[in-house]
């Protein structure tokens, strides 16, 4: 697992964001819900806080708590662990949402 970039290499600042989203993993045959949450927000991409151990280069999908209905589609760009339960990924946001 590689640490995150320097805050300097980022293309957009990131703002603190804690806010409960819910992450869409999809395999070959089904789409997979967990429970997240951001540690930050731009533009571009997040921090997410989850138990899963994503992968640099998974794709996921990112849907804010409430009444948004899309899934934001993201990569996975980087993973550390935070703790012992929990870790910490960045994320970059891709094109258009997924109904």
């Amino acid at each position: 697992m590689l640490p995150p970039p320097p805050a300097n290499h980022r293309r957009m600042e990131r703002e603190p964001a804690a806010i409960p989203v819910s992450l869409v993993l999809r395999s070959e045959s089904r789409h997979t819900t967990y429970e997240a949450s951001t540690v930050d927000l731009s533009l571009s991409g997040a921090s997410i806080q989850t138990y899963l151990e994503l992968t640099p280069g998974d794709w996921v999908g990112i849907v804010p708590k409430g009444e948004f209905p899309f899934a934001i589609p993201s990569r996975v760009v980087w993973v550390r662990p935070k703790d012992s339960l929990f870790y910490v990924a960045g994320v970059q946001f891709l094109d258009a949402p997924v109904v």
